[in-house]
């Protein structure tokens, strides 16, 4: 917080004068008068800018970084009533965690601390090396490839337990799908979205319970129309043999076969 001491003649005189010096309008500034001086004493007033929104996040944060022994800091934007801050340095990695844990952790206590200080709702969005796009890109892509399966198969697909956030990106992504629609189910930290098909996901005439059998059926038949084919293949081998011996009687005569026996000898 930027605080000044003013001395003047009149306390509305050094109110002025440090108004001036800070540059801000009354209402943006916290007075606080040290001694309304006198007929041989100047009046003495401290002047400060009054912390908005942003200022609150950033002095947490920043203080946060530096007794964690953190090298990094935050930089703030605000746009109406909602605060964009983004940690960089060379230590945001830590701040992101386990699926962006610590980040939310941080994300919630601002958001506790910047809406204790008598403002309007306001709402505080953190980042950390583009974490928040590339994790929504990542549920986005999960998103549509669970609608598909839950249509294909027919059956609801419950999600692991998501902070809003995350549940809120699932439900965007398929609010227009056409394979499933969404829900939330459970409470607090077990709250996670159930993705549920949409009718004609199963085809017609496909029985869900056949389905860990029509593998083993199509193994089973591809396997008996191999034996069938190997019994078969002898069989045509010896009507083949069997044409060839007729072919040959009929041309040759019988087969003629040489006797090993003893030579014949002349005495």
């Amino acid at each position: 917080m930027e605080k000044i001491e003013v001395k003047a003649s009149s306390v509305e005189k050094a109110i002025e004068e440090g108004l001036n010096e800070l540059g801000i309008d009354r209402e943006d500034a916290e007075i606080e008068v040290i001694h309304e001086g006198g007929l041989f004493s100047k009046a003495v007033v401290t002047v400060a800018r009054k912390e908005g929104p942003a200022d609150v996040v950033i002095n947490f944060l920043n203080g946060l970084f530096e007794r964690m022994n953190l090298r990094c800091y935050a930089d703030c934007t605000e746009s109406g009533e909602e605060l964009n801050v983004n940690i960089s340095g060379s230590d945001s990695g830590v701040i992101i965690g386990y699926r962006g844990e610590v980040l939310d952790a941080i994300q919630y206590l601002a958001l506790i601390l910047v809406n204790q200080k008598g403002h309007n709702f306001i709402r505080v969005t953190i980042n950390a090396e583009n974490y928040r796009e590339k994790r929504i890109e990542t549920l986005e892509a999960l998103a549509g490839r669970l609608a598909y399966k839950a249509y294909r198969t027919g059956r609801k697909i419950e999600l692991e337990p998501m902070n809003p956030f995350e549940r809120r990106i699932i439900h965007t992504a398929l609010q227009d799908s056409k394979f499933a629609t969404t829900e939330s189910e459970g409470e607090d930290n077990n709250r996670h979205v159930v993705i549920i098909p949409k009718e004609g996901g199963v085809r017609e005439g496909y029985d869900r319970r056949d389905r860990n059998n029509g593998r083993n059926g199509r193994n089973y038949n591809a396997s008996r129309d191999n034996r069938d084919r190997r019994e078969s293949a002898p069989a045509k081998k010896e009507d083949k043999q069997t044409e060839e011996t007729e072919f040959n009687l009929k041309k040759n005569g019988p087969p003629k076969f040489k006797s090993f026996g003893y030579n014949k000898k002349h005495f």
